[in-house]
């Protein structure tokens, strides 16, 4: 050690030694920081990751054709603080994917039914697009969840290409999803032999999965609730985004009556993958304040 201090310096023998220790951290052999496990929710069985500590819980709720490793970047971060726990929606990842249904108070029944079997206390859902959707109904009518996150979700109305696309052809967009946003990291988390041999692209219950989504989900039934919505909620919005455009966001947030709007620059559809860091300051931010929310729309 003391020679390669004196030939190349400290700075360079501890970036060396963090080279190490992230190459062991990736070997065949190293333990996995967390564990999946399947719980129920009404009628289906969701692969979740539970971490963190706290006594407010943050359920986190991805978008149509991802899984819950969508959240990978901001969980262990927001984990020091709070509890979290992430699922994949009935239909996705390596959840339950039953015949149906897929509709918004279905999915909403399901989480609803998750939330009160599988956490304690406060809960504030995070919600990304169809996720975010989701999350705003259930901090709508749900008495435990006190505050939501919304990243670019939908409910009001998606980019006018993308909902003029017919759901057969809409849904090889998400059925191909898991190629480009795998469903298992075994560095991150552990699963069962035969779970995590899982690959949704081959799986036809997958397939069918996606599409019927599509046809049955309606990613504008909120357009007119939003308003209802007086709990805190943040709303981060992805300043170039292709699939719910910015101004959408910018009018959904003129519609709550209790929002923190928050633009993204240089982000697409998915800010929290692509700016982790600034998106999980954000919700940090946003949940160390208090909110007044006695503003309601008419």
């Amino acid at each position: 050690m003391s020679a390669l201090k004196q030939r190349f310096g400290l700075p360079l023998v501890l970036l060396a030694l963090i080279g190490v220790l992230s190459l062991i951290e990736r070997l065949p052999g190293g333990q996995p920081a967390h564990s999946a496990e399947w719980l129920r929710a009404d009628d289906v069985s969701l692969r979740t990751v539970r971490l963190g500590r706290g006594d407010t819980t943050l359920v986190m709720l991805h978008g149509y054709g991802e899984s819950l490793m969508a959240w990978r970047g901001i969980a262990d971060r927001l984990g020091q603080r709070f509890r979290v726990v992430a699922v994949d929606l009935p239909g996705f990842g390596v959840s339950d994917k039953p015949a149906g249904p897929y509709t918004l108070d279905a999915m909403h029944r399901r989480l609803a039914d998750f939330i009160a079997r599988w956490t304690g206390g406060p809960v504030i859902v995070v919600g990304h697009s169809m996720g975010g959707e989701i999350a705003a109904s259930l901090a709508m009518s749900e008495a435990r969840v006190v505050a939501a996150v919304l990243v670019a979700p939908a409910g009001y109305e998606l980019a006018e290409l993308i909902d003029s696309l017919p759901p057969s052809v809409a849904g090889l967009a998400g059925a191909a999803t898991p190629l480009v946003l795998p469903v298992h990291d075994p560095q991150w988390l552990r699963e069962p032999e035969h779970r995590a041999d899982y690959d949704p692209v081959l799986d036809s219950a997958y397939r069918n999965a996606t599409r019927t989504v599509l046809e049955q989900f309606d990613f504008a039934a909120l357009r007119d609730r939003f308003r209802t919505l007086g709990k805190p909620v943040l709303v981060v919005w992805g300043r170039q985004d292709p699939t719910i455009p910015f101004s959408i966001g910018e009018a959904v947030a003129a519609e709550l009556p209790c929002a923190t709007f928050v633009p993204i620059e240089g982000a697409l559809h998915r800010p929290h993958q692509a700016q982790p860091d600034r998106v999980a300051a954000e919700i940090e931010r946003f949940l160390s304040q208090p909110h007044e929310c006695d503003r309601q729309r008419s």
